[in-house]
């Protein structure tokens, strides 16, 4: 026997064997094919989710956009009404009035400096108050919502430049 006998003894028990692969594939597949079909149910479950997130969004959309307008009304309102009150408090009755009108010239501006004098005061110390809380906020080493964590620090603990 030479090497061409072995070799074509060998393509022949390759090809039955590939023939056989072949031949049950193919009642497999036919035996596949010809069993019945049931379809899958059409998914309508999610159609409402989807309704419903779009309508969400829109309350949503339309929720930001009215508080949006409403912010601008009402700051267009502060503004009119600090456009329209009087930078002095004015008198009520008309005693008030009538005592005002009866004071010479020289004594209704004496009145007007005192009352000038007296908000400018007023607003002096309002603006040192507020200078200080700032001041104060600042000048702290943390927030005052972390004050509870920073007193949980050590804050006598060794540093580095002792272990060296």
């Amino acid at each position: 026997m030479n090497w061409r006998e072995d070799f074509a003894e060998d393509d022949q028990k390759l090809g039955e064997a590939i023939a056989h692969f072949k031949a049950s594939m193919d009642a497999w597949s036919d035996a596949a094919l010809s069993q019945p079909r049931t379809m899958a149910p059409a998914v309508t479950r999610r159609s409402w989710r989807w309704a419903a997130s779009w309508a969400m969004g829109a309350v949503l959309a339309a929720g930001l956009v009215a508080g949006g307008v409403r912010q601008i009304v009402d700051r267009q309102q502060m503004a009119t009404i600090a456009a329209r009150k009087p930078t002095q408090p004015r008198a009520t009755g008309r005693s008030m009035a009538a005592r005002e009108a009866a004071l010479p010239a020289n004594g209704r501006a004496r009145k007007q400096e005192a009352a000038n004098a007296a908000t400018q005061a007023k607003t002096d110390a309002h603006d040192d108050a507020l200078l200080a809380s700032v001041d104060r906020d600042l000048a702290r080493e943390v927030p005052s919502a972390m004050e509870p964590l920073a007193q949980l620090m050590n804050v006598s603990a060794p540093t580095n430049d002792s272990a060296q």
